[in-house]
């Protein structure tokens, strides 16, 4: 979930009662204000200057070999200790390379609505059209990304999670709405002056609230193609996780005593002397549905970003990554058949934690490297 990181200069820790979180397994009715602003939700006088909320989309296009993000970011938005931003992340995977652009604009450069996800960040916006029907437009300060895009949705909405503790803290949580689990994507991406007309598939989610960023890392996966979905939030080293499955409308809902994920090969970081993986394995089981996926990445780009030193930093390992997933339903002798089958392209997430002393001096970005094998290690 993604899936980027602002540079925030401190964090105020402050505990306090925080009402009980809700894990949405079911899927209750989304409407288009799930999707809009919740700062005003959240604004209570103790941790608003840990508020962060972000609007994530993807695309696909394996026919043109384009994958890109698209992040529209917020935090602290009041500006009250002094560190509130507003950001604008791109990044587009190209057959010749990665590009990667990260703009940060003051937090009144900010704006968005209440009724809809409906969001700018100067020219940079979000208009939702209606419903089902979204537009993004933007373009990096140096020229190299620009994007005008509309995200028709194609698969009902999941609100994963209501505020959610993800942190250390009670007070640290966070929200989660799958807003997009499949879209239908058109329109124009340009990466260093070649325009890509698309006309292919892509995802789009929401994260918001109040946590300290290096307390709540994650794993995240999402895969789609026609009638069928798949989303993780795997909070790591804590009990909280989720993953789901929604197939012709059907949707399954794994907590995380119901899942293993695994990260089979390794790659190394040399910047920022981290290891990250560039293949996983995840198997869940419940009562009537047993689902085994394997990711494969092909690219990574890392988005860092956090605290000054002596702090530690997050590391966001932002991975396309190649799907391949076999099903099994139960049936009512007790056996399992399999059900489905399916390959395809997506995305992943890996993130981790740095303290200044173990980076490398040039505090470089990390190597954009392929399938690079390490030792096998169990999430």
């Amino acid at each position: 979930m993604r899936r980027f990181i602002a540079t925030l200069a401190t964090a105020l820790l402050i505990v306090a009662g925080v009402p009980v979180p809700t894990v949405r397994a079911a899927a209750p009715p989304v409407a288009p204000a799930d999707d809009a602003y919740h700062y005003r939700d959240w604004a209570d006088g103790h941790h608003d200057i840990n508020y962060i909320e972000w609007w994530y989309f993807n695309l696909v296009d394996a026919q043109q070999d384009v994958r890109a993000i698209f992040t529209y970011f917020v935090a602290d938005p009041a500006n009250i200790g002094g560190i509130g931003l507003s950001q604008l992340t791109a990044v587009a995977y190209t057959a010749t390379g990665i590009v990667s652009v990260n703009d940060v604009y003051a937090p009144d450069a900010f704006e968005a609505s209440y009724e809809k996800a409906d969001v700018r960040i100067e020219a940079n916006r979000i208009e939702a059209i209606d419903a089902d029907t979204y537009r993004i437009v933007g373009a990096t300060r140096d020229g190299r990304l620009s994007w005008d895009l509309t995200y028709v949705r194609q698969a009902p909405s999941w609100f994963a999670a209501d505020r959610l503790v993800v942190g250390a803290r009670p007070w640290e949580q966070m929200s989660w709405l799958v807003y997009m689990p499949r879209a239908a994507v058109t329109g124009a991406l340009t990466v260093d002056a070649h325009t890509y007309t698309v006309a292919t598939s892509g995802y789009h989610d929401h994260n918001w609230g109040e946590w300290v960023f290096t307390n709540a890392l994650w794993n995240w996966a999402q895969y789609s193609e026609p009638g069928l979905s798949f989303e993780l939030g795997d909070f790591i080293g804590g009990p909280v996780g989720l993953a789901s499955l929604e197939i012709d409308g059907e949707r399954t809902v794994f907590t995380k005593d119901q899942y293993r994920l695994v990260h089979t090969r390794w790659a190394y970081d040399a910047a920022n002397r981290q290891a990250y993986p560039v293949e996983s394995r995840f198997v869940a089981e419940n009562a009537t549905t047993r689902l085994s996926l394997t990711l494969r990445v092909t690219a990574t780009d890392v988005l860092s970003g956090g605290y000054p030193p002596p702090l530690p930093v997050a590391l966001i390992y932002e991975q396309p990554a190649e799907y391949t997933g076999r099903l099994w339903r139960k049936d009512s002798s007790g056996a399992w058949r399999p059900a489905a089958s399916f390959q395809g392209a997506g995305f992943k997430e890996y993130t981790a934690k740095a303290w200044p002393q173990t980076r490398s001096a040039d505090g470089g970005r990390a190597p954009r490297r392929r399938g690079a094998g390490g030792p096998a290690e169990a999430e």
